[in-house]
C-alpha cells in the first residue's frame, strides 16, 4: 500500500503543481528589500537606490545593509522632505530607462522623489569603449530631486532631512556635506536648502542634517534638490550652492538628457526581441540595461559583470551564460572581449581554476562557453586562434581524471576529483561528487563538435575516444550512486557517498545545465527523467526550493536551469510556466536577488542585486521557448504561450545569433484573433538541414503538430489559430 501511495503521489504531485501558477506578472512573490541600478553602461560608479531611496555607495566590509555578516555598504544616504512622510510606493520612469521614483505623501502634501545619475562633463560618452580612461577623471554626479505639492487648501510648511550613515568622516559645511572614504576622496552631498542643524550625537556612524523648511501656498510646487558627487567638483555643482533656484531648472533639465540618453541609447541592445506580455517584454528590457549597467572596462576589454556589489567582477561560470546572452543579441564583438578577458585566466598547463583551485568545471565551462561563441558568431577563425589554449584545456582535463586515480578516494577513479560543489553545496577532498564531472564531460563534448566543425580530424578522433570513456565511467558510477526521493523518484544524488546527501534537488544545477546546454542526456534517458521527475515534487510559488545555499530558500533564476533542462526535455508547458514564476519573484523595478526565501518565512538574501546571471537567464530562457537549435535544425515556438497569440498581438525575433546565423521571424496575430502571419527569413548557414515550427502548443489540441521549412528560403505562412 506504502509503494502506492508513494508512486500515486509521484504521479499527483507534478501534475498538482504545474497548474498552480498563472501566466500572469504582478510581482507576487517580490523580495521585500530590495536595490535597483541607476548608473551608466560601463559606470565606475555603481550607484544603487533602495526601496525606501536610500542611496547605496562603498559597498565593502563592515557597512550597512549587508548581504551577509561581512559585507555591506559604508556609506548610506536619504533625504527626506520631511520625517514625517509616509511612503506610499516606488516604480522606474520606465524599463528603459533607469530614473527611480519613490511617491509619498505627508499632511495633505503629495511627494514625488527622483533619482538619477548624471555626467555634466560626457553623458553621451558613456557606452563607448575609446574613452573610459578619460572618464575615470570626469565629474559624475548623482541627482535627487523632490517634487513636494500643496494640494490642501491652506499654507503649509515642511523640513527636510538628510540622513547619512557612513563609516567614513562625515563634515559639514555651508550647503556641501564632504564624505572622505578610505581612499582620501572627498565626495560631497550638496543641497540646495541652507543647513540649519546638524546632529551627530546619534550613536555610530549617522548624520542628521537638517535644512531650512519650506512653506508652500495652496496648489504650489515646490523642487528641492540635493547632488552626490564623485569627488570632482562640476560646474553644476558649483552653481547649486551659489545660485540654487536657477540651477533647479538645469537638474530639471538633465533629467530630460537622461531620459533622452536611455531612450537613444545604441551600445545597450535593446529591439531585438518583442513579446506581447508587456511586463515580460519590460524584464527583458531591465534585463539587458542592467547587464550593461554592470559591465566595467579593464585594459581596453569589456568585462561583463554578475553586479555591482558581491559579485562584482568575473565569475567564469556566470559569466559563460552572461557572454552567451550578449552574443545573441547581435552583441558578439563585446562578447568576444569579455572572453579573451575570461582565457587571461588560464595556466600554463591549460588549467582555469578563477574561483577557487579546486574548482575543476570552470575548465569545462571555458571549453563550452568558447565553442558556443564561435558558433553563434559563425567564426571559424577566430575559434582556430585560440585552438592552442583549448587543446591544453582538453589535456588538463585529461590530467584531472587521471588524478582521481590517484587520490585517497575510490567513487571518483576516472571521473574528476573533488571539487568545489557550488549553488548549494560545499566541496571537500573526501567528497566525492558530480558537478566538476557534468561540466567538464560537457565541455569536452562541445570542444568534439567543434573540432570537427573547423576541420581538426585527428583531435575529433583522439577526443571522442576520451569522452566515449569519460561517459561511460560516469554512466557506471551513475548507475552505483542512484537514490530513490520520498515520492519513489529514482534519481542521482550530487554526491556520491550516501553520508553527504543533503535534500535531493540541493546543488543540481550542474545536472540542469548537463541536460541543457550541455545535451548529455537524450530525452528517454531515464538518469535525466528520474531527476526531472524528483525536480518537479519539490516546487513552492513555482520554483525549485531548496536547491541553493538557503536550504529553505528559493534561488531564483534556478527557473531558468530548470526551465531550460524541461524544454529540452520535451516539457514546454513547464518551461513556460517556469519564466512566469522566475518572472513573479524579480522586484518591482524589474531585477533579481540571487536567493531569498519564500513569501511564507522571514526573509533572507543571498547574493547580489541586481544580480544579472538572473539578467542573462530571463533572456536566454524567453529566447528559447521560441527558438532553440537542436543538433542541425532550429525549432522554433515549443514554449509558445497562448497568451501571446491574441488579437492583434505580436512576437518576433530580430538578428538573434543562431549557430546557423541571425534568426529574424514575425508571428503577427489579426484583430479576430483567429488568425496569424508568420514571416521567417531565412538563414545563411546551410548547415540548417530544416526549421522547425511547433504549432501543437497554441494552435491545436495536436501537441505534436509542426510543420516544416526549407532554412534557405524566406517564408510567409497564414496561420489558423484555434
Amino acid at each position: 500500500m506504502k509503494d502506492f501511495f508513494s508512486a500515486f503521489l509521484a504521479l499527483f504531485i507534478p501534475i498538482l503543481l504545474i497548474g498552480q501558477n498563472s501566466l500572469k506578472v504582478d510581482y507576487k512573490y517580490a523580495p521585500d528589500w530590495y536595490a535597483t541600478s541607476i548608473c551608466f553602461p560601463d559606470d565606475t560608479h555603481k550607484t544603487l537606490v533602495g526601496p525606501l531611496g536610500q542611496l547605496l555607495y562603498d559597498y565593502g566590509k563592515g557597512g550597512f545593509f549587508r548581504v551577509s555578516s561581512k559585507t555591506g555598504f559604508s556609506t548610506v544616504i536619504q533625504i527626506l522632505p520631511d520625517e514625517q512622510m509616509k511612503f506610499e510606493s516606488q516604480k522606474l520612469f520606465s524599463a528603459k530607462v533607469p530614473i527611480v521614483e519613490n511617491h509619498g505623501n505627508f499632511d495633505q502634501l503629495e511627494i514625488k522623489q527622483e533619482f538619477f545619475a548624471y555626467s555634466s562633463k560626457n553623458l553621451n560618452e558613456y557606452g563607448k569603449k575609446d574613452n573610459w580612461e578619460a572618464r575615470k577623471t570626469a565629474p559624475r554626479e548623482d541627482i535627487i530631486l523632490s517634487h513636494i505639492t500643496n494640494n490642501s487648501s491652506q499654507t503649509k510648511s515642511f523640513e527636510p532631512l538628510a540622513i547619512i550613515n557612513s563609516k567614513h568622516s562625515v563634515s559639514v559645511e555651508g550647503k556641501i556635506a564632504t564624505i572622505t572614504d578610505s581612499l582620501k576622496i572627498k565626495k560631497r552631498l550638496i543641497f540646495s536648502s541652507d543647513v540649519t542643524n546638524v546632529r551627530q550625537n546619534l550613536g555610530d556612524d549617522k548624520t542628521l542634517i537638517l535644512l531650512e523648511p519650506v512653506v508652500l501656498a495652496p496648489g504650489e510646487t515646490k523642487v528641492i534638490a540635493a547632488i552626490y558627487d564623485n569627488g570632482i567638483k562640476s560646474t553644476l555643482t558649483k552653481k547649486l550652492v551659489d545660485n540654487p533656484e536657477s540651477t533647479i531648472v538645469e537638474l530639471l533639465n538633465a533629467r530630460t538628457q537622461s531620459i533622452s540618453y536611455w531612450e537613444n541609447e545604441s551600445s545597450v541592445p535593446f529591439g531585438h526581441i518583442t513579446i506581447p506580455d508587456q511586463q515580460i517584454q519590460d524584464l527583458i528590457t531591465s534585463s539587458l540595461r542592467n547587464i550593461w549597467q554592470a559591465r566595467e572596462i579593464f585594459e581596453g576589454k569589456y568585462s561583463f559583470q554578475v553586479g555591482p556589489t558581491v559579485y562584482r567582477g568575473l565569475w567564469i561560470v556566470d559569466g559563460a551564460f552572461i557572454l552567451e546572452a550578449a552574443t545573441m543579441v547581435d552583441k558578439g564583438a563585446d562578447a568576444r572581449d569579455g572572453l579573451a578577458y575570461m582565457l587571461s585566466f588560464q595556466e600554463p598547463n591549460g588549467k582555469f581554476g578563477k574561483m577557487e583551485p579546486n574548482y575543476w568545471k570552470e575548465n569545462g565551462i571555458v571549453l563550452w562557453a568558447c565553442v558556443r561563441h564561435a558558433m553563434l558568431t559563425q567564426d571559424k577563425e577566430w575559434l582556430k586562434s585560440i585552438w592552442p589554449k583549448l587543446s591544453k584545456t582538453v589535456d588538463f582535463i585529461k590530467e584531472m581524471r587521471q588524478m582521481s586515480y590517484e587520490n585517497d578516494l575510490d567513487l571518483d577513479d576516472g571521473l574528476i576529483p573533488p571539487g568545489q560543489i557550488d549553488g548549494g553545496l560545499l566541496g571537500a577532498d573526501d567528497k566525492g561528487e558530480y558537478t566538476n564531472t557534468y561540466w567538464n564531460l560537457m565541455g569536452l563534448k562541445a570542444i568534439i563538435g567543434a573540432a570537427d566543425w573547423i576541420g581538426e580530424k585527428a583531435d575529433v578522433k583522439a577526443w571522442q575516444k576520451e569522452y566515449d570513456d569519460f561517459y561511460t565511467t560516469f554512466l557506471k558510477a551513475a548507475e552505483r550512486d542512484m537514490a530513490v526521493d520520498t515520492y519513489g523518484n529514482k534519481y542521482l544524488p550530487v554526491t556520491m557517498d550516501p553520508k553527504y546527501h543533503s535534500l535531493p534537488q540541493r546543488a543540481q544545477w550542474a545536472f540542469c545545465q548537463a541536460v541543457y546546454p550541455g545535451q548529455l542526456f537524450d530525452q528517454d534517458d531515464l538518469l535525466a527523467k528520474g531527476n526531472m521527475d524528483m525536480l518537479n515534487t519539490t516546487l513552492q510559488e513555482g520554483m525549485v526550493m531548496g536547491t541553493g545555499w538557503i536550504v529553505d530558500g528559493i534561488w531564483n533564476y534556478f527557473a531558468s536551469f530548470y526551465g531550460h533542462a524541461s524544454l529540452w526535455m520535451g516539457d514546454a508547458e513547464r518551461a513556460v510556466q517556469s519564466l512566469y514564476s522566475f518572472a513573479n519573484h524579480a522586484s518591482p523595478l524589474l531585477t533579481w536577488r540571487e536567493e531569498h526565501n519564500p513569501r511564507d518565512l522571514p526573509r533572507h538574501f543571498v547574493g547580489d542585486m541586481p544580480h544579472n546571471w538572473a539578467s542573462a537567464e530571463f533572456i536566454r530562457l524567453a529566447v528559447h521557448l521560441l527558438a532553440i537549435d537542436r543538433g542541425n535544425e532550429l525549432h522554433l515556438f515549443e514554449g509558445l504561450p497562448k497568451e501571446w497569440v491574441k488579437a492583434d498581438m505580436v512576437t518576433a525575433l530580430d538578428q538573434i545569433s543562431t549557430p546557423f546565423g541571425k534568426l529574424t521571424f514575425s508571428l503577427k496575430v489579426n484583430q479576430s484573433g483567429d488568425s496569424a502571419i508568420l514571416k521567417i527569413d531565412k538563414l545563411s548557414d546551410s548547415s540548417c538541414d530544416k526549421i522547425v515550427v511547433h504549432l501543437g502548443s497554441w494552435t491545436t489540441e495536436n501537441k505534436s503538430e509542426v510543420i516544416e521549412f526549407d532554412p534557405s528560403k524566406s517564408h510567409e505562412l497564414y496561420i489558423k489559430i484555434k
